[in-house]
C-alpha cells in the first residue's frame, strides 16, 4: 500500500468517526428537547395550556363579577335616588292631584305607608315613567298659572272666583249683592268707576273665561245700570248711587255707604 492510499484510509476512518459523534449528538440533543417540551406540556402535551386557560378564565371572571357589582351597586343607587325624588314629587302634590294619583294606580289616599310602599317598589323603568308624568303635569299647571298670573285682571279673576264660592256658600243671596259689597269693600271713599263695576261683573260670571274685553263685553253687563231694568241702581234696600268723593270726582257707591263717605251723592 503507498503512502497516498494509507492517508486517504486514514481520512476516511476520521471521516466516519466524526459523523458518528454528529449523529450521536443530534440525537442526545432531540432528547434533551423532548424531555424539556414533557417538562413543560405533561404527559399529554395539554396541561399548561389547559393551566393556563383555566387561570386566564378565572381572572376574567373575577374581573367580569367585580364589573358587575359596580355597576349593580352604581343601578341601585340610581335607583333609590329616583324613588326619593318620586316621594317628594307625590308629597308635593295637591290634595286633587294626590287623589288622582292613588286612582290611577289603585292606592288608598288614606293611606301614606301604602303609597310609600309601592313608590319603593316600582322598578327603574317603572319609577322614570311616573316621574315622567308628574313632571309634565307640573310643567302644564305651571304653564296655565304663569299665563293667569301675567293677566292684568288676575287679582280681579281671584277676587270674582271668591265671591262666586261665597255666594254657593249663601253667604250672599244675590249677584247684586257681592257686587255692591264688592264695591264698598275694594274702593272704600274713592268710589267705583264704571268700568270697574262692569269688570267685575264680567268676571262674577266668568272667573275661568276669555279676558274682559271692552268693545265685545261692556254692552251686556251695562244693562244692569242703564237698561229698561237697571237693578244695579234700583229696588230692594241696597243699591248704587252717584257720589262725590274727596277728590271731585264723581263715582259709584252703595247707598248703604255713600253717606259715611260722602254729602254729596244722587241717586240715579
Amino acid at each position: 500500500m503507498t503512502r497516498n492510499e494509507h492517508e486517504y484510509y486514514v481520512d476516511i476512518s476520521n471521516i466516519a468517526k466524526s459523523l458518528d459523534r454528529i449523529a450521536n449528538a443530534l440525537e442526545n440533543n432531540n432528547e434533551v428537547a423532548h424531555n424539556v417540551k414533557h417538562a413543560f406540556t405533561g404527559i399529554d402535551g395539554k396541561q399548561v395550556d389547559e393551566e393556563y386557560e383555566a387561570e386566564q378564565d378565572e381572572l376574567y371572571t373575577d374581573d367580569i363579577k367585580a364589573q358587575d357589582d359596580a355597576l349593580n351597586k352604581e343601578t341601585q343607587e340610581e335607583l333609590d335616588t329616583q324613588h326619593d325624588y318620586l316621594h317628594q314629587l307625590v308629597q308635593d302634590l295637591d290634595n286633587e292631584r294626590y287623589n288622582e294619583f292613588c286612582n290611577i294606580h289603585c292606592l288608598r289616599a288614606n293611606d301614606a305607608v301604602e303609597v310609600s310602599n309601592y313608590i319603593t317598589d316600582l322598578d327603574y323603568v317603572e319609577v322614570l315613567g311616573i316621574i315622567k308624568e308628574i313632571e309634565a303635569a307640573n310643567e302644564d299647571d305651571k304653564l296655565i298659572e304663569d299665563d293667569v298670573t301675567y293677566d292684568d285682571d288676575y287679582d280681579l279673576r281671584v277676587t270674582a272666583k271668591m265671591y262666586t264660592a261665597e255666594l254657593k256658600a249663601g253667604d250672599f243671596r244675590t249677584k247684586k249683592e257681592c257686587i255692591l259689597d264688592y264695591i264698598t269693600n275694594e274702593f272704600g271713599s274713592q268710589g267705583a268707576r264704571y268700568t270697574d263695576i262692569i269688570k267685575f261683573a264680567y268676571y262674577l260670571n266668568h272667573a275661568n273665561g276669555s279676558k274682559f274685553d271692552s268693545t265685545r263685553d261692556r254692552g251686556y253687563y251695562s244693562l244692569g245700570m242703564s237698561g229698561r231694568n237697571p237693578y244695579l241702581v234700583h229696588g230692594g234696600k241696597d243699591y248704587l248711587v252717584k257720589g262725590i268723593n274727596k277728590e271731585g270726582n264723581e263715582r259709584y257707591f252703595a247707598l248703604s255707604h255713600v253717606e259715611s263717605v260722602t254729602e254729596y251723592w244722587k241717586h240715579i
